[in-house]
């Protein structure tokens, strides 16, 4: 018998990749930070030893899901600026409260409150764009999360920054330190274009295509962003970005809710990704990114929580629920937002989304073992008639009791093995205490 790290046995299994189905009674064999085998239970306990065994007949097993789009820190401002528009939100609300109140101590506190609600819903992954980024990327190293660490760059000044300049220096300071670690990829992230020059955005485009790295941006997020645009420059702001050249499978738009006809060939043609946030568009009433539209087109769309603010949650479960029923609705075809799609939007095409296909998104020999699995045992899951419609239907962020990354388990019968929960939820409380209460 071979001797692996670790083996998981498994009620029901998503694989999502070579083919995204529902396996029963198969497993996972990791050794070396990846998975070795997905087998039938009795094949894995039959050709394998293991150093430690999970055993999970009770579980639906899948891969870690990959939150593409967020600002974890902005969980200390869960509950702020409720009930506005987008334009009033950010400008009489957030971003005063930002200038305020998030220095770079907040921002890592705010990070490890999202990475621990993160981590126990399931979510292995995430994208986020904040600043203090180099807070961010400590926080996911010690706490063992994978992420893309986006650097905020935007013409005014910030907390962090004193323009889109001092931005680029001191974001590309940060994708050096990081530029091998397994688990921190370091990508540009300008916030929109409506908050930087032709100049600043033409930088970025340089420095994606020299260093090779991924491009989030803001994009198109509600029907008064894109009517500036053509006031302003007399076209939309993606026509902007195709113009300059960054369209291309390195940018990864967010939002999307106001796309021509034209604008979606021009995607499909560039390879541009896409990250729908259907909580946080229809919190702040910005719109419907055309989901379907996009996805007959062959455009790849991962699914993003956005921050705690515009959400409130950060429960990927939850936004998957959302955006099948929100697909359904626009659509007015309850065909649309299929479970298993909204999994696999979750999984591997949000990993496909940032750039980390060939890594994450799906159990398939040779990729890191980055797993989430999910207790059957709950009333909401029972009968199982339908796998996949009971974690995007079912609640399933709250039966989230063990999660893997990179092999290593860090959630543990729904225990954060590197977060002290309730030094946090107390450390949390005394932070809003002195700033707001």
């Amino acid at each position: 018998m071979d001797t692996v790290d670790t083996l998981i046995f498994a009620g029901w299994l998503l694989p999502v990749a070579p083919e995204n189905i529902a396996l029963t009674q198969y497993g996972v064999a990791i050794a070396n930070q990846r998975i070795v085998a997905v087998e039938p239970n009795e094949t894995l306990a039959a050709n394998y030893q293991a150093e430690q065994l999970f055993d999970l007949r009770d579980h639906i097993v899948l891969p870690g899901l990959i939150n593409a789009h967020g600002h974890a820190a902005m969980t200390l401002l869960r509950g702020a600026g409720e009930d506005l528009s987008l334009q009033a939100w950010l400008n009489q609300t957030i971003w005063p409260l930002e200038a305020e109140h998030m220095d770079a101590e907040a921002v890592a506190l705010g990070t490890q409150l999202a990475i621990a609600e993160m981590l126990a819903t399931g979510t292995t992954t995430f994208s986020d764009m904040y600043y203090f980024p180099e807070a961010i990327a400590s926080e996911a190293k010690a706490a063992g999360m994978r992420c893309q660490i986006t650097f905020p760059i935007i013409q005014f000044a910030t907390a962090w920054s004193q323009d889109a300049d001092d931005a680029l220096h001191k974001g590309l300071a940060l994708h050096d330190a990081y530029r091998h670690d397994e688990l921190i990829r370091v990508a540009l992230g300008p916030h929109s274009a409506y908050t930087l020059t032709q100049k600043d955005l033409e930088r970025v485009a340089m420095y994606a295509n020299e260093l090779n790295l991924g491009v989030q941006i803001h994009m198109h997020e509600n029907a008064q962003e894109v009517a500036g645009a053509h006031q302003q420059i007399g076209r939309s702001w993606l026509a902007l970005l195709r113009d300059i050249g960054l369209l291309s499978p390195q940018l990864q738009a967010v939002h999307m809710t106001q796309l021509t006809s034209e604008e979606i060939d021009w995607i499909a043609q560039s390879d541009t990704r896409i990250v729908h946030c259907p909580t946080s568009n229809m919190k702040l009433a910005s719109g419907t990114c055309p989901v379907a539209t996009l996805r007959q087109h062959g455009i790849t769309v991962g699914l993003g929580t956005d921050g705690g603010a515009s959400n409130n949650t950060l429960d990927m479960f939850a936004e998957m629920r959302h955006g099948a029923l929100l697909a359904k609705l626009a659509q007015a075809n309850p065909e649309h937002g299929r479970a298993k799609d909204q999994i696999k939007m979750a999984t591997l095409d949000g990993a496909k989304t940032i750039g980390m296909e060939s890594e994450v998104g799906s159990l398939e020999v040779g990729k890191a073992a980055d797993i989430c699995c999910v207790r059957t045992n709950r009333f909401a899951s029972q009968p199982m008639h339908d796998a996949f419609a009971a974690l995007v239907h079912g609640g399933a962020g709250c039966g989230v009791d063990h999660v893997f990354v990179n092999g290593t388990c860090v959630l543990r019968d729904g225990t954060l093995k590197r977060i002290d929960k309730d030094a946090l939820l107390a450390r949390t409380q005394r932070w809003w205490q002195s700033r707001f209460d």
